[in-house]
C-alpha cells in the first residue's frame, strides 16, 4: 500500500515524539546539558564550523529546519549569531531543546510546525537556514522542501546542507564488521519502512512505531535547490563520518560519507 505524503509526516512525527524521552535517558543528552551551562560551547565540527564562519554569523538571523534537540542552533548561536530560530514537528524534542538552551541562558525560539507548514509569519526573516545530518530523509517532497526554505529566506540568503551522502541509503548502517555491502538500490523509489526505532545514539531496537525514509539521490537534491531559485554557491563531499557511520570510514575503497551544498538567492529576490 502507498501512503500519502500526509500519512508519512504524521508517522515520522509520532515516531520521533516516541524516541525523544529515550534520547533524553542516555549520557549524551546529559554530556549536552553540562556542555551547554558553560560560554561558547559548540558541537559543531571543524568542517561546518569554518564554512558558517567563512559565510559570516555576526548580526545574523539564523533558522534550523528539523532542528530536533537544537544543539546545533544553540552551537550557532554561541557562534555569534544575532537571533537563531528552530523549527521541529516533535514537540517532545523542542521540550529539550527549551532545556538545554535554558541551561545555557541562550536566547533561542522554537517552533512546532511540519516544514511545509511553517507560519507566513515567518518569511523573509532569515539570513541563513541550516540543515544538517539526516534531515532530507524525511522529506518526502523535496520540491516542497526547498519551496519552504527560499520563502523563509531574505534577498541574498544562504541555505547550508551538511548532511551524509545519500549513497549510504544503499547501506546498513550497522557495523557487521565487514567492509560495507550494498543492501539497497541508489534509485530506490518508494519509501523505506522501519519499525526498530530511532535510538541512534545507543544503537538499539526497541518495538516502535513504523517510520518511513525516502531515498534521493544527490542529483535530486542538487537540482531541486537550483529549480527552487537558489545559485549554487559551494558543494563538497567528503569521507568522514558526519553520524552513525564511523565504521565506514578508512576503507580501501572509500564511500563519500558526506557532504556541504550552499545556495544562495539573488539578492534581489524573495
Amino acid at each position: 500500500m502507498t501512503l500519502s505524503k500526509d500519512a508519512i509526516v504524521a508517522a515520522n512525527r509520532g515516531a520521533w515524539n516516541e524516541a525523544a524521552e529515550r534520547h533524553r535517558a542516555h549520557g549524551q543528552y546529559a554530556r549536552l546539558l553540562e556542555g551547554f551551562a558553560k560560554p561558547g560551547f559548540s558541537v559543531l565540527d571543524a568542517t561546518l564550523t569554518a564554512r558558517l564562519e567563512a559565510l559570516g554569523l555576526a548580526g545574523k538571523a539564523v533558522a534550523q529546519l528539523c532542528c530536533n534537540n537544537a544543539c546545533e542552533l544553540l552551537s550557532i548561536k554561541n557562534l555569534g549569531a544575532a537571533s537563531v530560530t528552530g523549527f521541529d514537528f516533535a514537540a517532545a524534542f523542542l521540550e529539550q531543546a527549551r532545556e538545554l538552551a535554558a541551561t545555557g541562558s541562550i536566547e533561542a525560539e522554537f517552533v512546532q510546525s511540519e516544514i511545509a507548514k511553517i507560519p507566513a509569519r515567518y518569511d523573509g526573516r532569515f539570513d541563513l537556514a541550516l540543515v544538517t545530518i539526516g534531515v532530507l530523509g524525511w522529506m518526502p517532497d523535496l520540491k516542497e522542501f526547498f519551496g519552504t526554505a527560499r520563502r523563509l529566506l531574505k534577498p541574498g540568503g544562504r541555505l547550508v546542507i551538511y548532511e551524509d551522502h545519500p549513497i549510504l541509503n544503499m547501506y546498513d548502517d550497522r557495523d557487521s564488521g565487514g567492509p560495507p555491502q550494498p543492501d539497497e538500490s541508489y534509485f530506490r523509489g518508494e519509501p523505506y519502512r522501519s519499525d526498530r526505532g530511532l535510538d541512534y545514539w545507543a544503537n538499539q531496537d526497541y518495538a516502535a512505531t513504523p517510520c518511513y525514509w525516502s531515498f534521493h539521490k544527490m542529483s535530486d537534491v542538487v537540482m531541486g535547490l537550483v529549480r527552487s531559485g537558489f545559485a549554487l554557491e559551494d558543494f563538497e563531499e567528503f569521507a568522514h563520518n558526519i553520524g552513525t557511520r564511523a565504521h565506514m570510514e578508512n576503507q580501501p575503497q572509500q564511500l563519500p560519507l558526506s557532504y556541504i551544498l550552499v545556495g544562495r538567492l539573488a539578492p534581489g529576490e524573495p
